[in-house]
């Protein structure tokens, strides 16, 4: 460690977790660095999370417990930076854990690159969520924020999650940016800290590993669908107007945030139905090239399924068969699904790559390239969300 003097502060909102507070406490006290400050806050929890915390605190004299009545997320989190000494902040989440040696890892880099923050990848489902590679990010231009937040923020390919977990930060930075974020801003609330540091910050350590497993409830608050969370999707863009005006960069970026808004609502409007092809979030933007082929569409995820709408409705193509390496994952009724082995006896004209990463292209079209696939006829290209935003004359 180049200071192994340095306190780094971890800060734990908690609300009615019981049922995973103790893992993600254990987790974070059994960091292979020991010299941290563990902040449990107990926002009015009416479970026994707040008597599992003040156990765990009578145990480890690192460990801190701030109970106070219900007043969200938001409160929570500025409650326990008011508490933090040390020199570096981070965040985790109450029902999540972390990797042994996260803060230590994190840490490191951060004294190394002298970054404002520093950015690591996530576990979600066993799945690992990570940036595409390491680098260092100089943002001290307004004209390069701006391009900044739009593709890596509020991009179809963001490869930066808007979490303010996953994450470690310079103490006084955080503590100065997320004092902007309205208390009551209880959805969006870390995309908006996000974007503050990202226009105070003048650079960003990108980590290429993943220390956080993030725990996917459907419970949760961020994940219900009904009309409030509906409303404070409009709220959350709102707070970012109003954030990103008063550093002059709303109408630099209006069309990326419109369009990553209107991703989100199309998610969440998406889950009411029990057609999964009801609402398109992506279409393939060149059609009118492929039209007369036989075509293999490739990958049965979001994308892949919006476009068998899009082409097979749309269309004067002949969708010879739809092919998932990992096919038998995925339940549409009606529609026979391929496995990858389809390829060696089917005839067609074109293999449509339906993903929206470009790196996960790449290690598609080697897989149909080993396959024998002729690269002539493997397309990808970036999908355009659907009729989101009118075309530009």
């Amino acid at each position: 460690m180049e200071n192994i003097t340095d306190l780094v502060s971890i800060i734990i909102p908690v609300f009615n977790i019981e049922k995973y507070v103790s893992e993600c406490i254990e987790s974070i006290a059994a960091q292979t660095y020991k010299n941290i400050q563990i902040i449990l806050v107990d926002d009015g929890s009416t479970d026994k999370s707040g008597e599992i915390c003040d156990k765990y605190a009578a145990l480890d004299g690192r460990i801190e417990v701030i109970h106070q009545h219900n007043k969200g997320l938001v409160v929570a989190r500025k409650q326990g930076l008011k508490s933090a000494k040390g020199q570096y902040i981070g965040f985790v989440d109450g029902d999540d854990y972390v990797a042994p040696d996260m803060f230590e890892r994190l840490l490191m880099e951060i004294q190394r690159s002298n970054a404002d923050f520093v950015h690591s990848g996530y576990f979600q489902n066993s799945k690992e969520i990570i940036p595409f590679r390491k680098e260092i990010i100089h943002i001290s231009e307004q004209k390069v924020k701006a391009e900044f937040l739009k593709k890596a923020i509020f991009g179809v390919e963001a490869y930066i999650t808007p979490s303010i977990w996953s994450k470690l930060f310079k103490a006084e930075f955080i503590k100065r940016n997320y004092s902007q974020v309205p208390n009551e801003a209880q959805y969006g609330e870390d995309l908006i800290s996000l974007c503050i540091c990202i226009e105070e910050g003048t650079s960003i350590l990108l980590l290429n590993e993943a220390f956080y497993y993030y725990r996917h409830r459907e419970d949760s608050i961020t994940n219900e669908v009904n009309g409030r969370n509906l409303e404070n999707i409009f709220k959350c863009y709102k707070n970012l107007s109003v954030v990103l005006e008063n550093y002059d960069y709303y109408n630099m970026v209006k069309d990326s945030i419109l369009e990553y808004i209107c991703r989100n609502i199309l998610n969440k409007i998406s889950i009411f139905s029990s057609d999964k092809f009801r609402i398109a979030g992506y279409c393939y933007p060149y059609a009118e090239e492929i039209q007369g082929k036989k075509i293999v569409i490739y990958g049965a995820g979001a994308v892949g399924r919006d476009y068998y709408t899009q082409i097979s409705r749309y269309t004067d193509c002949d969708i010879v068969a739809w092919v998932d390496l990992d096919s038998e994952k995925y339940d549409y009724p009606y529609i026979k699904l391929y496995g990858i082995e389809a390829l060696d006896v089917l005839e067609f004209d074109l293999v449509l790559i339906a993903v929206k990463k470009e790196e996960m292209a790449k290690h598609i079209y080697k897989q149909l390239i080993q396959k024998n696939v002729d690269k002539d006829k493997i397309i990808w290209v970036e999908p355009r969300t659907y009729g989101i935003l009118p075309e530009e004359n």
